[in-house]
């Protein structure tokens, strides 16, 4: 028997009460009095096996859809993510943008679309955020601290800046979850790069080559490096440096350690950055290190250890452009108080960086394509000064690259004949 049009509600009715009371016998045996972030996952896949063993007992059928539908209902309205519930389950999700009680736009296939806000009032939507940081150990969001940035159990980030200096109130939740796209070929179905690169691109990991990943603001750089260091051996041993930690590689490779840096605390103590991460991993071992996301006097560092046994390194980079991303690295390097002269650290990013993969996003009809641009070849052109030069438009592999490529067992030579095609 279907579900009939008022069964709907009785049903959710006693799905809910069901929860419900499994839920107040978990609080209550660790005596409190509200969900935790922890509570999560257990919250989720119990309301999951409550509405199954509903339908059952009641002798209905349900369509799959109806079924999950009333499933992120009942999730949604037990925990402080109310209606967010809808978005934050949905595989398609890319971004969620909540303007206070005003407006709410979720990006979904590439597309944004409007949808109903998800809260009626700024205190539910502030309890949210707090459920989040109240889990995330330094992460605090009050007047003393406006604006807070963490990262969610799922590997989105999320964003929120109190009312004032927002206006209105605030949250942004990117979503990089870490199964929705798990190899090369996921991204060249969903149209991010062409399949004839991926052999060349799993070539590159397997040669070791020293990789900048590089693009604007949400051009898919974290995901693009995450899918890439997938491809690194087993053998190898490897260490993450982030801002805010997104790439969740731990999980996937069996010699990989996560570093994360930290905010100060109140009293200004505490903080932990980039380039002291950098300085840390050094003394881990690592075969290769990448970082998140170069923005400081860490690009030295990172230079240097690319050079000093540390090659098949890859990080992102902010950039315009392609011929803008070794300007901009050198820039970053000279923030260094121990940087050389500027001449110097152009001969060795020369000498040390291979590629540039360059990300764009091209929009048409309202609809977001994330693509990979460009395939740039770092080229030594001596006296300091590097270049990189289009796939399309070369005639010839520079030898460092050529030698790498080879020792992956990848004939260089199809290289140019790619940038032909």
């Amino acid at each position: 028997m279907a579900i009939a049009a008022g069964a709907g509600s009785e049903l959710e009715q006693r799905v809910r009460a069901s929860v419900e009371l499994q839920l107040a016998g978990r609080l209550g045996d660790r005596g409190s009095t509200r969900v935790s972030l922890e509570d999560q996952d257990w919250v989720y896949q119990m309301v999951g096996r409550v509405v199954a063993e509903e339908h059952r007992l009641a002798g209905l059928s349900a369509q799959a859809e109806d079924s999950a539908a009333l499933w992120r209902r009942v999730f949604g309205a037990v925990t402080p993510l109310g209606p967010l519930a809808e978005h934050l389950v949905d595989p398609d999700c890319e971004e969620i943008r909540i303007n206070g009680t005003r407006t709410c736009f979720v990006l979904r296939g590439g597309r944004r679309f409007q949808v109903p806000s998800p809260f009626a009032d700024e205190e539910a939507l502030v309890e949210l955020v707090h459920w989040y940081t109240d889990g995330a150990g330094t992460a605090r969001l009050d007047r003393s601290s406006p604006m807070v940035t963490l990262t969610l159990p799922d590997g989105s980030r999320l964003h929120a800046a109190l009312s004032p200096p927002a206006r209105p109130l605030s949250v942004t939740i990117r979503r990089h979850v870490p199964s929705r796209f798990r190899d090369l070929s996921d991204l060249a179905t969903a149209g991010f790069l062409p399949a004839t690169v991926i052999p060349f691109l799993e070539a590159v990991i397997r040669g070791r080559l020293n990789v900048l990943v590089a693009g604007g603001t949400g051009t898919g750089k974290t995901t693009f490096v995450r899918v890439l260091c997938r491809l690194i051996p087993d053998s190898e041993r490897l260490v993450t440096i982030e801002d805010q930690a997104e790439l969740h590689l731990w999980q996937d490779l069996p010699d990989c350690v996560s570093l994360e840096a930290r905010a100060p605390n109140t009293e200004g103590r505490g903080e932990i950055g980039i380039q002291q991460l950098v300085r840390e991993a050094l003394r881990m071992s690592p075969d290769r290190i990448v970082i998140g996301e170069v923005r400081g006097a860490e690009a030295l560092d990172l230079l240097d250890a690319m050079n000093t046994g540390h090659p098949g390194s890859v990080c992102t980079i902010h950039s315009e452009s392609p011929r803008d991303t070794l300007p901009r690295l050198s820039r970053l390097a000279l923030r260094n108080p121990a940087a050389p002269r500027p001449e110097a650290i152009s001969a060795e990013i020369g000498r040390t960086v291979d590629l540039v993969l360059h990300l764009g996003v091209s929009s048409r009809d309202g609809l977001r394509q994330r693509q990979l641009r460009s395939i740039g070849l770092v080229r030594d052109q001596g006296a300091g000064q590097p270049v990189v030069e289009d796939l399309g438009g070369v005639d010839a592999i520079p030898d460092r690259v050529a030698a790498k490529l080879e020792a992956a067992g990848f004939d260089p030579g199809l290289l140019v004949e790619l940038g032909r095609g």
